[in-house]
């Protein structure tokens, strides 16, 4: 089995580079304007109806593409299903694009795996390239047509040789190698997924686009618009308030597009995709140096300075958060200290691994992306997970390394091979089985436990006070140097306020100075909105408490699964509320503290329940 995986890895790795020599070798049929890699799903799992839908839908947006020659998409084509390969190399030849799936045939498997992997001789390796857009740098792109379900990649030596009668079953395991592909490719590249066919897997679909940078669903009813995507960045870039400003403001968004462009007419689409990427700027900015520390194996899983949240700790986004939903509004788990100073490694529980700030120096305050928590990691088809509590199990031989039996460690990461890496709450690492060769050396608690739960709030507290002491001592140093060691006024330190710190997530310090977190310390602005008269928005959640009274979500959480809704009616977002999380699906809210289920319902047009 790992023969294989490595065997197939390095094969469809060649065929990248192969077609990453090929891309660069007819530069001259590309075209000047963003990249477009089409990755089209011609699978037997389709059916004919997904298949011809399939083709409708990508004619569509090649034709909208031929209607704004002045943008000059530059279109690759790769095929996954009876071929998978790459069937046109970049070209801004619309025709000829549209008409090459004449020749393609319908059926076999789906190996979309391989396909993301020829992607990468598309989009890397000089294959491609960036297209810049005032602000915005657009990357090459990958737009995924498909049902979503793939199989087995390894079995490339028959890829070509299946029949309409070849099965299609997707396993687990081909899901989970998808999603660490796309996982790498989406940290520069966005990925935009079209569901097709006649039962498409929009769990899968949905995350490979939300753990991409800028990528996002997109429904086949609207492939024209989308087809548009690049006309309205254009737009969006030449907006003197988005440039600006962060774009949130959608009042002076519209009053900036009127007042630069008043002789066009926009349709309400084109002004709600133009809002939407002016509030998504930071997704098309060139990546910060400092964005892209932590990717490397080398700073995974090493505690570097101990005045950091140690590995294993439990973060959520902070006060200072601009990375849209990378953590899919849920917690995560630090895994690492980054080689830049106050930056963490975080694996968000969708399993996107990205670098943090958390304290690092900034104007007017040092910068915090993520906050400390103590909100569990909870499973659902998954067997372990990273940030899992675990205690010695049925086939521990590993003495006392935990520091005896009842200690609680906290998951790091775990391998297919059933290797699973640890942090017990003395600091020792190490990797133990969990499965390998049927042997068991740990045995997950129960997250909801209080033996768990008083572990997540310790480790916090603990966590928490290593940062302030550390800022305590940065700020004694600031104030009792000589003002001949500084060009900086010295500034007198204020008196720390006296909270609970599980409270309060973070105590955020500016050096030489504390900082009173306003928001921890008045609970009343989490369960209020707006102030103390609550108007209801357009479309406003609301949840059913203990006693049967009705309560609206506040303003920010109502506007996150709003957003979730609109994307899918029948997903899962995770909210903070009172500082607590709780999980939306199914008409349902169950608080993840103390497992209580509510009801929710959704009422339109400002109206109460």
């Amino acid at each position: 089995m790992a023969d294989d995986l490595d065997n197939a890895q390095s094969y469809w790795s060649a065929q990248a580079a192969f077609e990453a020599e090929k891309n660069r070798q007819v530069r001259y049929q590309h075209g000047k304007g963003p990249c477009n890699v089409f990755i089209l799903d011609t699978s037997l799992s389709l059916g004919i109806e997904g298949f011809i839908q399939m083709r409708k839908t990508f004619s569509t947006i090649i034709d909208e593409f031929a209607k704004h020659l002045d943008v000059d998409e530059n279109v690759a084509v790769i095929v996954c299903g009876l071929q998978t390969k790459v069937h046109r190399y970049y070209s801004n030849n619309y025709d000829d694009i549209k008409h090459s799936l004449d020749d393609v045939e319908f059926g076999g498997p789906s190996p979309l795996t391989a396909a993301f992997f020829l992607s990468i001789g598309c989009v890397q390796d000089g294959a491609g390239h960036t297209y810049k857009m005032g602000a915005y740098e657009v990357y090459p792109r990958i737009i995924l047509i498909s049902d979503g379900r793939p199989t087995d990649f390894t079995n490339f030596i028959e890829s070509d040789r299946y029949g309409e009668e070849s099965p299609h079953n997707n396993t687990e395991r081909d899901i989970n190698f998808l999603m660490q592909l796309t996982r790498k490719i989406g940290r520069t590249h966005p990925i935009f997924c079209i569901p097709v066919g006649r039962d498409p897997d929009i769990t899968t679909l949905e995350t490979i686009s939300a753990e991409s940078r800028g990528g996002k669903i997109v429904h086949s009813d609207d492939a024209a618009q989308f087809a548009k995507y690049s006309q309205n960045i254009r737009t969006a870039s030449m907006l003197s308030f988005a440039v600006e400003n962060d774009g949130d403001d959608q009042e002076r968004v519209m009053m900036s597009l009127v007042c630069t462009f008043p002789d066009r007419v926009f349709t309400e689409k084109d002004q709600k995709d133009i809002l939407e990427l002016c509030s998504r700027k930071s997704s098309f900015l060139p990546p910060d140096e400092k964005e892209e520390v932590g990717t490397d194996t080398e700073v995974l899983f090493e505690e570097k300075n101990p005045h950091m949240p140690p590995l294993g700790s439990r973060v959520k986004r902070g006060r200072d958060w601009r990375y849209e939903n990378q953590d899919n509004y849920g917690p995560g788990t630090v895994i690492g200290h980054s080689k830049m100073e106050e930056w963490l490694i975080v694996e968000w529980d969708t399993g996107s691994r990205r670098p943090y700030r958390f304290g690092t120096t900034g104007t007017p305050s040092d910068k915090y992306d993520v906050e400390l928590c103590c909100e569990p990691r909870v499973l659902f088809n998954e067997l372990i997970g990273t940030g899992c509590l675990v205690t010695r199990g049925k086939d521990w031989i590993w003495g006392n390394q935990d520091e005896g039996a009842g200690n609680i460690g906290s998951v790091l990461v775990f391998q297919s091979s059933g290797a699973v890496l640890v942090r017990w709450p003395h600091g020792l690492i190490k990797q133990y089985r969990f499965g390998r060769d049927g042997c068991f050396d740990l045995e997950i608690i129960d997250p909801f436990s209080p033996e768990a739960m008083k572990h997540l709030k310790d480790q916090m507290r603990k966590a928490v006070s290593n940062h302030i002491r550390e800022a305590r001592s940065d700020a004694t140093e600031d104030f009792e140097k000589p003002s001949s060691f500084s060009s900086k006024p010295r500034v007198e330190c204020e008196k720390t306020p006296n909270v609970d710190l599980l409270d309060s997530p973070i105590l955020p310090v500016i050096k030489g100075r504390y900082f009173k977190n306003n928001k921890a310390l008045d609970k009343s602005a989490d369960i209020e909105i707006d102030g103390p008269i609550f108007t209801p928005a357009i479309k406003q959640w609301w949840w059913k408490d203990g006693e049967g009274k009705w309560l609206p979500f506040p303003k920010e959480e109502n506007k996150r699964i709003n957003q979730c809704y609109e994307r899918y009616p029948k997903s899962t977002v995770v909210v903070s509320m009172q500082n607590q999380s709780v999980v939306m699906a199914k008409n349902l809210v169950i608080n993840l503290t103390t497992k209580n289920v509510f009801q929710i319902k959704l009422l339109k047009h400002g109206s109460s329940p």
